[in-house]
């Protein structure tokens, strides 16, 4: 039984393991660049996101945290959209999460955080429980 399960379990771990990062390429960095600050809906961060989250580091991701916070602050009302895609999409979250962040304007992060308190559907009380915390979410 014992020598099945440890046949199995080598067998198996390489589908388990968590995939690897893709590299970004020069164009993918580019294309990411020139779009991450421009983004102000949460369908077009999310096709960014499939398109170019291995890019999502150094000033890219201070863009992408200008994206996520302008549509956090001027359009609130979305929230019922970020809430469909991250629940469908669990790195989306983190991702989102992520760039609620201390490259966000202070003032930007208090009004998150105000609104994440004071104005939230109760079906969206973990999400917002995650953007009150400035993006420090439990994973």
């Amino acid at each position: 039984m014992s020598r099945c399960l440890i046949i199995a379990t080598v067998w198996l771990t390489p589908f388990c393991a968590p995939a690897q990062k893709l590299p970004c390429t020069d164009a993918e960095s580019r294309r990411a660049g020139d779009e991450a600050e421009k983004l102000r809906s949460w369908d077009a961060i999310y096709r960014s996101y499939k398109l170019y989250g291995q890019c999502d580091d150094g000033f890219i991701a201070e863009e992408y945290s200008e994206s996520v916070a302008r549509i956090l602050v001027d359009h609130w009302a979305t929230l019922p959209r970020l809430a469909k895609l991250a629940n469908s999409d669990a790195g989306f979250r983190r991702f989102v999460l992520r760039h609620v962040d201390a490259t966000t304007d202070k003032k930007d992060l208090g009004r998150i955080r105000t609104k994440a308190k004071d104005s939230y559907p109760q079906n969206l009380r973990s999400l917002c429980a995650d953007l009150k915390k400035g993006g420090r979410c439990r994973s």
